[in-house]
């Protein structure tokens, strides 16, 4: 176990130094005004050890090159890091911000509302995002908008699994298949799991579908996780019965999940 965790503190050591020098000619280039390089270090800054400071000069960089689908991308990565000033950009540079007010019944009413839509538009490429919130300005659902596919973060009736959360838990127990040819994964991981964090959407049916590797999990999963283990996750979850479909506003709509799948070893 110590040799585990010495090794473990060395390697992030290791990434921040090569981070630390990365970012430093990353702004060298920048400044001089050399904007493909300066992009080139920053990436491999990303790519080792994201953080705000690395997104926010990318994206200056991009947006020298002309590339405003890039800038915006960047910049609302480094403004999701509670950065105040990349958030300002983002919005002023890259969004057509739009609001409808609702009333109790969720028609369109423009004085004595109940509810609120703030609708965010990416200008220079395809993303929607909405955000619901009722008198009190407390957030009550959250959707995304791609290439015409609505899906939903969250909303006040959610999709329900029948019999509930435990018995979900208790159906990828007793389904859950170990591969054989990874019997002595315990030997190869550091710790005593491996979690493979898989997304699904609950369609408007309630039926499971695009199942996946979690977007924000996706490269450590890839780089790090047995595609033994990946492929065993996403099967139980395509596996998964109906579930009661989400309501809001009166109607059925999409459902994005994310799910934890925990393959633990042996001792």
């Amino acid at each position: 176990m110590i040799k585990t965790i010495l090794t473990i503190i060395f390697s992030w050591i290791t990434l921040l130094a090569y981070s630390q020098t990365y970012f430093e000619q990353g702004n060298k280039y920048l400044n001089e005004g050399n904007y493909f390089k300066a992009d080139s270090m920053y990436s491999l800054v990303i790519e080792a050890m994201p953080f705000g400071d690395a997104y926010y000069n990318r994206a200056i960089a991009r947006m020298n090159m002309k590339d405003m689908r890039g800038f915006c991308i960047d910049m609302k990565k480094a403004s999701a890091n509670d950065d105040k000033e990349a958030k300002s950009l983002h919005e002023k540079t890259c969004l057509d911000i739009d609001t409808v007010f609702y009333s109790e019944t969720y028609t369109i009413e423009r004085e004595n509302y109940s509810f609120k839509e703030i609708i965010f538009k990416e200008k220079h490429y395809d993303l929607t995002e909405g955000f619901v919130y009722d008198r009190k300005n407390k957030e009550i659902a959250r959707y995304r908008i791609q290439d015409n596919y609505r899906w939903f973060g969250s909303i006040p009736k959610m999709p329900e699994f029948e019999g509930g959360e435990r018995k979900l838990l208790r159906f990828i127990k007793s389904n859950l298949k170990y591969p054989k040819s990874e019997m002595d994964a315990y030997k190869k991981y550091a710790g005593d799991h491996a979690t493979v964090y898989v997304q699904f959407d609950i369609s408007k049916s309630g039926k499971v579908e695009k199942v996946e590797i979690s977007d924000e999990k996706k490269k450590h999963t890839e780089k790090y996780i047995s595609k033994n283990f990946v492929n065993e996750a996403l099967r139980i979850v395509k596996s998964l019965p109906d579930f009661k479909s989400g309501v809001f506003m009166d109607k059925e709509v999409v459902v994005r999940h994310v799910i934890p799948i925990r393959f633990s070893f042996p001792k």
